[in-house]
């Protein structure tokens, strides 16, 4: 079996004090689930947590690969910033290699239910599964992964995108809520089951 380790991507990751939110709006940018008897909980601007989008895409003789996703993580002066991380990516397989549309990219994450894909670099005739991934770094930094290269998952595993509203914001393009459960994997054997999850979080990569 093969270990995961985490790439670490270039993303915007913002967070602000609560008195700085506009007023009338859902600034509150969160992911929750269990593991276990055990709540996990990160909310951006709490615990020097930040949330923000990312963008990810590869090229070659097949197509293009490309993704979007989003992270819940510490700020990088915090010294144990690359632990305890959750991200949600969404993964596309595309025929024609010129760069996504900015509008073909948001609809990564337009509402509905999805199922679990793969982002692989390894070789060019695998090409991906369009589809999310989850990817989550535990408090001992043990990357764990959904794609589906590493394991595959339980009849009692969904993902539904549940809101995507546009905002015009420099950052980010979008403010996403969903819901998921699902099984994560180390590529070593091991797995830890991610149950009634839910998240609201700042989307779409400015492009």
């Amino acid at each position: 079996m093969r270990a995961i380790y985490l790439v670490l991507f270039v993303m915007l990751l913002a967070s602000c004090k609560k008195d700085e939110l506009q007023q009338g709006e859902n600034n509150l940018f969160f992911a929750k689930f269990q593991i276990g008897n055990d709540t996990v909980y990160y909310e951006d601007g709490e615990e020097n947590y930040g949330n923000g989008p990312g963008i990810r895409t590869y090229e070659d003789s097949l197509g293009r690969l490309h993704s979007e996703y989003t992270v819940f993580q510490r700020s990088a002066l915090t010294p144990d910033y690359n632990r305890n991380v959750i991200g949600i990516q969404m993964v596309k397989f595309l025929t024609d290699t010129l760069f996504p549309s900015y509008n073909f990219s948001f609809s990564l994450f337009d509402e509905g239910t999805y199922g679990f894909g793969s982002y692989n670099l390894d070789s060019s005739t695998t090409a991906g599964i369009d589809g999310v991934v989850f990817f989550y770094v535990d408090n001992d930094s043990v990357t764990w992964s959904s794609d589906v290269q590493y394991g595959t998952q339980e009849t009692w595993s969904d993902f539904a995108i549940t809101s995507h509203k546009a905002v015009e914001e420099v950052q980010f393009g979008a403010k996403t809520q969903g819901t998921f459960n699902c099984r994560v994997f180390d590529g070593s054997g091991a797995h830890l089951d991610l149950r009634n999850g839910k998240f609201h979080a700042r989307t779409i990569y400015p492009q």
